[in-house]
């Protein structure tokens, strides 16, 4: 007697085992494109809450920063640093525009006084602090590439525990690139 090897009864059953196998490559990328738009919409929600909140800022100190002396300058960064938390803003974006806030509110007037005293290598502004030389390793070099900014925070209450994330020293170096660049620009 004659078997049929293939016939339609044969590649029936064998396309019915191919797609029972798992989830089918439609509903794969169905799901990707699903998450993918729920987290695209949901960061571009804080990044417009991020832009949002530091036009707001950019304003305020449009508005006072011509009363301010820089250390107004810097309470009002830090303080505004300090609600981007309650305003839904992204951390970096926010650190970034501290110095864009510095900006703002240094160039409302003229600050030559305060640029002498910062460009000055001398000056009090950049000299070590006690604290500051009882902990480093060798006390002759404390304070020195650029680290005086966080002597003057500490000295305002506000120790920077991580260094790459801290308002106060990002609004010292504000100022000390704005007098730099003669009272043109702040690096960011």
């Amino acid at each position: 007697m004659a078997r049929l090897t293939e016939g339609p009864e044969t590649q029936s059953a064998a396309n019915n085992a191919r797609q029972t196998d798992g989830p089918s490559l439609k509903l794969v990328f169905g799901l990707l494109v699903i998450v993918t738009l729920i987290v695209g919409t949901l960061a571009y929600r804080r990044y417009a809450n991020s832009e949002r909140w530091v036009a707001e800022g950019v304003a305020k100190m449009d508005r006072i920063g011509a009363e301010l002396e820089p250390e107004g300058c810097i309470d009002e960064a830090v303080s505004w640093y300090g609600e981007c938390d309650q305003q839904e803003a992204n951390a970096a974006v926010c650190l970034q525009g501290v110095s864009v806030l510095m900006f703002h509110c240094l160039s409302a007037r003229d600050r030559q006084e305060t640029c002498e005293l910062y460009l000055d290598p001398d000056s009090a502004v950049h000299q070590p602090t006690e604290s500051m030389r009882e902990r480093a390793r060798t006390a002759e070099t404390a304070g020195e590439s650029g680290r005086w900014v966080y002597a003057r925070c500490e000295e305002r209450g506000e120790a920077c525990l991580n260094k790459r994330e801290c308002a106060c020293a990002e609004a010292y170096r504000a100022i000390d690139s704005f007098c730099r660049t003669g009272q043109q620009a702040v690096q960011l």
